[in-house]
């Protein structure tokens, strides 16, 4: 598989409404299941650059324990406002890092979302 991704289509789109105060990003990616290993590299290097970015929280990657599972690999992103994400997807380094031809292999689908109801230590 080779679905080149723009960087914009490896970015969430737009809130149509305003969201006051933080928010997550759910990314899904395909992965085959022989290609674990050269996805997380490839996701850890990008990573490491959004970490450093102003108003970034937290992330958790998920990957799948069923192998059927249509999207295996799932990155949990918070940062402080949509703005503060924004700003870390709009730069020259992020766009080198999710244009490099590895990605290729791996199509995302990125969305932004904002909690509703929060239960538990989270």
């Amino acid at each position: 598989m080779n679905d080149t991704m723009t960087p914009e289509e490896r970015t969430a789109g737009e809130p149509t409404a305003k969201v006051d105060g933080p928010i997550t990003l759910i990314n899904s990616f395909k992965v085959a299941a022989d290609r674990d290993d050269a996805f997380h590299a490839l996701w850890t290097e990008t990573s490491m650059y959004l970490r450093q970015q102003p108003g970034f929280v937290s992330l958790r990657l998920h990957r799948a324990v069923n192998p059927d599972a249509t999207y295996r690999w799932v990155n949990v992103a918070t940062w402080e406002t949509g703005a503060d994400y924004r700003a870390g997807h709009l730069t020259d380094e992020f766009r080198r890092l999710v244009t490099q031809e590895a990605w290729g292999e791996f199509p995302s689908n990125p969305s932004i979302y904002e909690v509703v109801t929060a239960v538990g230590k989270g």
